[in-house]
């Protein structure tokens, strides 16, 4: 009986051994792309600020410490995050605008990402004096 035993706790643990390890972690199907525009014309190489689960607008004067993460937009003024938590997140928008004066532009959007209805959201995120 004891030899069974053995036996059994032997092919168990060989049997847990042939399964892959759980990954650390799920990545999420989440995106967000904007593409920056003042007017009609597009605001390449913009900073975007996020931040996330906020339902208030959190300024134009705060450091870039305050916020979760950034990214910039490239030289056809789009630029995407992926993946995004799920909440309501605030999108803070600063870049330059060579032919409007004042030169430096800003604008901000609220986004609401939900892995059930809205996993992606690819906008234009207008921006101003």
């Amino acid at each position: 009986m004891k030899r069974i035993s053995q036996l059994l706790v032997i092919a168990f643990l060989a049997q847990m051994a042939c399964h892959p390890a759980l990954p650390d972690e799920i990545p999420l199907p989440t995106k967000i792309c904007v593409r920056t525009q003042h007017h009609t014309l597009l605001i390449p190489n913009a900073t975007i600020y996020m931040k996330y689960n906020s339902d208030t607008f959190p300024g134009y004067d705060k450091p870039p410490s305050f916020y979760d993460t950034s990214f910039k937009t490239g030289s056809d003024a789009r630029g995407c995050i992926e993946p995004v938590p799920e909440g309501h997140h605030w999108l803070v928008a600063f870049g330059h605008d060579s032919l409007y004066y004042p030169h430096d532009v800003r604008g901000s959007m609220k986004a609401i990402i939900e892995l059930s209805n809205k996993p992606v959201l690819d906008t234009i995120l207008y921006i101003s004096e």
